[in-house]
């Protein structure tokens, strides 16, 4: 009897799976339905709360492991209820929410955009408990999925007032496109370096600071530098060597290392989790373009939001500005305008401090990089802002001739590369 019903629950998972069916960890077959069931870490972090209890770090970890398990979507091709990851999925579902319940009342919304920081930092805090080594595509997803609401919402619900031109709503449409375009250039080449260590004499072995699978994955838009093993690159660095040492090897100067790309970038400014890439020398000029167009796209689209669903005041014979707004919350159609419009100002004022930040460094001709290794030196003025005994500053105005016309975006690095 016993082996019967073992053959018989085999014969079970080899059987073709339906939709909303799928194998879970324990190699058991399952279905969609039963997501919150039978789920002895989710029975004991309730029992904890209810208690007022700490919830122990091993059940957390269970909790997270059975979340990521059985967090799927039903499939028609035969393959089940396929998973989703977590750090992608999770944005699609709460920024939308986030949105709808910010409409329902003035306090709702000072909750909602309170709630949404601190859900962002718990979450990655949970997501670099769980998943040490696997870079997250959180950021990314929040910000790709709070645009397209954001948009969306213009074009479903501000153009259903009927108040925007033809013009303006192609103006908008236009500069989005350009936006998303600088978007996919700058995410398209970061220019990761591929270091070969030369060996000396009487040695036989090469080394590269990525591994065989993203070697092939990058050799047509990498720079290939072969060094002398045990030298130095340049002894003439004196000031803030910008060289990481967490690779396998010294990086040429003004290169960086990045522990998420696992590789060295060219005058390495900073990892951008939002877009989930790094910012070289290559991208730099795309990913200013973007962040420009972002600006000026979000502005327009919030300033026809604002004078479409407050009673506008013309100023000047030409200007249009929102006076009357008493009526925000008077229904959905008004509220979900405002309520985005207001999260898109948000957002727009982040980047505008971005924005700021990168237009002081590239004046002075130093890297984010760079500039947090000045300050953690004590090299650094004004708060930090501006660095002392910056070898690499010619003056404002021909650092960022050569931010736009350089081959590399940064002086200092083009006589590198001829000496080699």
């Amino acid at each position: 009897m016993f082996k019967k019903s073992r053959q018989s629950l085999s014969s079970g998972l080899h059987e073709p799976l339906c939709c909303c069916e799928y194998i879970n960890m324990h190699g058991e077959r399952t279905h969609l339905l039963a997501i919150c069931c039978d789920c002895e870490a989710l029975d004991e972090t309730f029992d904890k709360i209810f208690k007022c209890e700490p919830v122990p770090d091993s059940t957390i970890d269970k909790l997270l492991g059975v979340l990521g398990d059985r967090l799927r979507i039903p499939t028609f091709f035969g393959s089940g209820a396929v998973k989703v990851r977590p750090d992608i999925f999770t944005p699609l579902i709460v920024v939308p929410s986030c949105l709808y319940l910010a409409t329902l009342h003035p306090v709702m919304t000072v909750a909602m955009f309170a709630f949404m920081p601190c859900f962002i930092i718990t979450f990655h805090a949970l997501w670099r408990r769980s998943f040490r080594d696997a870079p997250s595509m959180f950021f990314y997803s929040w910000g790709l999925t709070s645009v397209i609401c954001a948009y969306a919402v213009f074009q479903c619900f501000v153009v259903a007032f009927r108040e925007v031109l033809l013009w303006e709503i192609l103006m908008v449409f236009t500069l989005m496109l350009i936006m998303f375009y600088f978007l996919y250039l700058t995410r398209r080449n970061p220019d990761l370096q591929k270091i070969v260590v030369k060996p000396r004499q009487g040695h036989k072995r090469t080394q590269s600071n990525m591994p065989h699978s993203k070697l092939m994955k990058a050799s047509n838009s990498s720079t290939s530098i072969t060094i002398a093993e045990g030298s130095d690159i340049d002894p003439s660095v004196k000031w803030v060597d910008s060289r990481s040492g967490g690779g396998k090897t010294e990086g040429p100067p003004r290169s960086g290392y990045c522990k998420i790309c696992d590789a060295y970038i060219t005058v390495r400014d900073h990892h951008c989790v939002w877009i989930n890439t790094c910012i070289g020398a290559s991208n730099h000029r795309y990913f200013l373009l973007a962040m420009m167009m972002f600006i000026v796209t979000g502005s327009y689209a919030c300033h026809l939001t604002f004078t479409t669903i407050c009673t506008p005041t013309m100023y000047l014979d030409w200007f249009l500005l929102p006076n009357d707004c008493r009526w925000l919350y008077a229904d959905f159609l008004t509220s979900i305008c405002f309520v985005t419009a207001l999260y898109a100002a948000i957002g727009l004022t982040c980047m505008c401090t971005a924005f700021f930040y990168q237009f002081v460094l590239i004046s002075q001709n130093v890297t984010s990089h760079e500039l947090a290794r000045a300050r953690s030196l004590g090299m650094a003025l004004c708060g930090g802002l501006i660095a002392r005994q910056n070898p690499n500053s010619r003056g404002v105005l021909r650092n960022w001739l050569d931010f736009w016309l350089s081959s590399s975006g940064r002086s200092g690095v083009d006589a590198y590369k001829d000496a080699l």
